[in-house]
């Protein structure tokens, strides 16, 4: 234990709990206690209890939580336990005496040269806040500051500032101060140029800044965006050192922590514009990666204040994109989740200027978990052909590598994504093993498929998926039949891939002289004896002038468009399932109607004259 017990307890009699607590929450006597709004949730009536004789509190109303004077501090300023017992021992006056047998482990020896560029850095961001808000030269930038609808509360809080023009004035202000070229570099203030009698440059110039902060409230970094329409890059961070690391820093966590905590939810928007607008408009409790996706250490970061995370990203294919990357990166740190989808044309900061922050926070609450929006997305695909079936498996099987971290809720989601693509439990769970370097791993064919056969020299193929060998050859036997079969009805439902891909392109001809001309071509260049086999007959027996005589081969199309009927009431089923989860009523009614008029509806044919009778095999 790094402090011994005598220090501990020396604290907590110093320490009474109904004072420390009564700094932040208004207390009323209550019985032998005291009782007031609780700070860790928003409420209207008090649940929140003081017990002066235990010095212990708890909450009986939405958070349940509870504890000492320690615990209290821990919770409230966002601190480890070590800082919560050093703040309160420095208030109370004991002087801190640590257990002579913990063996600490040594500091990291922090060098003079990383103490300077942290002092640069503060500096700098004094400076900036300085120009925007003091100096009048830039009544530009601070005019442009408070079109966005920012005002002093929001420039205070984050310190926004504005970076000035020309290509050395910052360095000339710093060296002015006694800071070196090296303190700036290292501070990742300028930008080094080898072929100049300088050394290099300012690398803000004429920005808007946002001081990036660590944990502890240190600047570490900054962000930047251009003033001037045409400036480029728009977008524009500190470059990583040792001090700053993208992949670790997320821009608003240190001002806004707290109330993350208190709220119980961390909400993840795209850019430091966003978190700034949101706290101007009333939500403070956005935070945002620099720049960068999402990383397994921000998560983790997340994680050490609250286990509720929802991510509010722009309404576009960008936005889109960033939630669905997030998702196995949450879910690998044991986080499940929750996505806002926004109005189209509206980024989070212009949704709360219109709607307000109650209806935003309304929207968060109602969100729903990503990886259900994400299986209803496919699901609302509808019918999925074999190539939409592999691709989709493809993308699920980092989400559910990640997903074995949260047993109970992983073995839903491997339900559900078994049920949505017709893959085994079985078959998850060999891919789930052979990730994540196998990116390319099989896709197994679906659970609704016959067992395959034993490898055959000359009809393996054939055996394997015999309804789309006798469609195919039917196509190629009578063409007019073939040509008169709406296309819907055939593509994306064949598991034979190459035999699709060849009878498409013979459809496309509409001609059945021209779907010869195919077939010989194919004749030289194809390698398979299966379908040597199937575009000789044809060919030999000249298709373009033979009569029609396709019943056999309508009845065998009959059995294609059952196999999509049969598909598409398959992925209806599944969306319904999943309005289910999300709560969608109306959506579900709607589904359900279509869904009963798919099982009263008939299947499609082509057009089928009098021909010889065979009955077609299936799979």
């Amino acid at each position: 234990m790094l402090f011994s017990d005598s220090t501990l307890n020396e604290i907590r009699s110093r320490c009474d709990i109904v004072d420390v607590i009564g700094r932040y929450v208004s207390l009323k006597k209550s019985g032998q206690g005291y009782q007031g709004l609780c700070p860790f949730h928003n409420e209207k009536t008090p649940s929140f209890h003081v017990h002066p004789g235990k010095q212990v509190y708890r909450c009986f109303g939405g958070c349940a939580k509870g504890g000492n004077v320690f615990t209290f501090i821990m919770e409230h300023d966002g601190l480890s336990f070590p800082e919560a017992v050093r703040k309160l021992a420095s208030e109370v006056g004991v002087r801190i005496e640590e257990d002579k047998n913990f063996v600490r482990q040594p500091p990291k020896p922090v060098s003079e040269s990383h103490v300077r560029a942290t002092k640069a850095l503060e500096l700098a961001a004094k400076y900036f806040n300085h120009l925007l808000t003091q100096n009048k030269e830039y009544a530009f930038a601070l005019k442009y500051v408070e079109n966005r609808g920012l005002t002093k509360k929001s420039i205070e809080k984050f310190r926004l500032g504005v970076s000035p023009p020309g290509w050395n004035t910052l360095i000339q202000f710093m060296t002015k101060r006694g800071f070196t070229w090296d303190d700036l570099l290292l501070a990742g203030l300028v930008v080094p140029k080898e072929d100049s009698k300088y050394k290099g440059y300012d690398r803000f110039r004429e920005r808007l800044m946002f001081p990036i902060t660590d944990k502890n409230g240190s600047v570490v970094g900054f962000g930047a965006r251009a003033l001037k329409e045409g400036d480029e890059p728009k977008y524009l961070n500190s470059p990583d050192t040792p001090l700053f690391n993208k992949s670790k820093i997320l821009y608003g966590l240190s001002e806004n922590q707290r109330d993350i905590r208190l709220k119980g939810e961390a909400l993840v928007v795209e850019g430091y514009m966003d978190v700034v607008g949101l706290f101007e408009a009333g939500v403070s409790n956005a935070i945002a990666p620099m720049g960068t996706a999402l990383t397994a250490e921000h998560c983790r970061e997340i994680k050490s204040l609250t286990q509720k995370v929802v991510t509010v990203f722009d309404p576009d294919a960008a936005g889109i994109s960033a939630w669905h990357r997030s998702m196995p990166i949450f879910l690998e740190t044991g986080l499940f989740a929750k996505d806002v989808t926004l109005p189209a044309g509206l980024d989070p900061d212009e949704f709360v200027k219109k709607e307000g922050s109650e209806k935003f926070y309304d929207l968060c609450d109602k969100a729903p978990q990503q990886i259900n929006k994400y299986l209803k997305e496919i699901a609302d695909k509808g019918v999925l052909g074999e190539k939409d079936r592999s691709r989709y498996i493809q993308e699920l099987i980092p989400i559910l590598v990640a997903s074995r971290r949260l047993p109970d809720k992983g073995a839903v989601l491997w339900d559900d994504v078994s049920r949505l693509l017709a893959i085994s439990f079985d078959a998850i769970k060999k891919l789930v093993q052979e990730s994540p370097s196998r990116a390319n791993a099989p896709v197994p064919s679906p659970v609704v498929t016959q067992p395959r056969p034993a490898p055959a020299r000359k009809e393996t193929r054939q055996k394997k998926f015999p309804l789309d060998w006798e469609f195919f050859r039917g196509a190629l036997r009578y063409p007019e039949a073939f040509l008169s079969f709406p296309k819907e009805d055939w593509v994306g439902f064949l598991k034979e891939q190459e035999l699709e891909g060849i009878l498409l392109r013979l459809w496309e001809t509409r001609s059945a002289s021209k779907m010869l001309e195919i077939l010989e071509e194919l004749s030289k260049s194809q390698t398979c004896p299966e379908i040597l086999d199937a575009v000789s007959e044809p060919l030999l027996k000249d298709v373009a002038s033979s009569p029609n005589e396709p019943q056999w081969f309508t009845e065998v199309a009959k059995r294609i468009s059952e196999r999509r009927k049969k598909a598409q009431i398959h992925g209806l089923a599944n969306q319904v399932r999943m309005s289910q989860r999300l709560g969608d009523d109306q959506e579900q009614i709607k589904l359900l109607e279509q869904l009963r008029n798919l099982r009263s509806s008939g299947a499609s044919s082509p057009q089928d004259p009098s021909g010889p009778k065979t009955g077609p095999q299936d799979h």
